[in-house]
């Protein structure tokens, strides 16, 4: 048997849950109106960021990441610290990290900065080939990329050192400027 005391206080809080529902309810249905006047060149920093280029059929090209990005709207630059880029291709794969990273506004150049690393790993074979510098230019759309600085390559037999290079990654050609020196392993 249930106590009229029991009774009460079941029924204050049936009543205490409706009207509940109800406030939470009426705060919902509110609709956030946009706010006019907004200048779209904000400048802001992401932690812990991360983007994703696909192509036109909905595959990952072009995977960016860093523990922090800063955006600078009166340069329209973006600067990434120890960025890692990842670029995929039907063959291949290009991973590059560096110490800092500069991206412009249209997203189409993208200079790395310091410790400059850049391995190619070729998906059917598994051979690859690593190339270390201290600045690299890269223009995004034709998958070029060039510097000035000295640089060094690595397959796991042979070592090329030059002093500048352009690198084709679709046509998957290079040019050594300058300063040529090459070591290759005699099988």
């Amino acid at each position: 048997m249930i106590t009229r005391k029991t009774r009460r206080g079941m029924t204050a809080l049936l009543l205490l849950s409706v009207f509940t529902f109800w406030v939470s309810r009426s705060q919902d249905e509110k609709t956030l109106e946009p706010v006019a006047g907004l200048d779209p060149k904000l400048d802001y920093v992401l932690r812990d960021f991360e983007l994703q280029f696909y192509d036109e059929n909905g595959n990952p090209t072009i995977n960016m990441r860093a523990p922090v990005l800063r955006n600078d709207p009166m340069l329209q630059l973006g600067t990434m610290e120890h960025p890692v880029v990842r670029l995929n291709q039907d063959d291949a794969v290009w991973d590059m990290t560096a110490d800092k990273a500069t991206v412009t506004a249209d997203k189409e150049h993208v200079q790395l900065i310091g410790q400059v690393n850049v391995k190619r790993n070729e998906r059917v074979s598994g051979n690859w080939v690593e190339l270390t510098t201290r600045e690299v230019q890269i223009e995004v759309t034709p998958q070029t990329a060039v510097t000035s600085q000295p640089v060094s390559m690595f397959d796991g037999l042979n070592r090329v050192n030059a002093v500048g290079l352009e690198l084709d990654m679709k046509a998957k050609t290079y040019t050594l400027k300058q300063q040529v020196k090459a070591t290759y392993a005699v099988n």
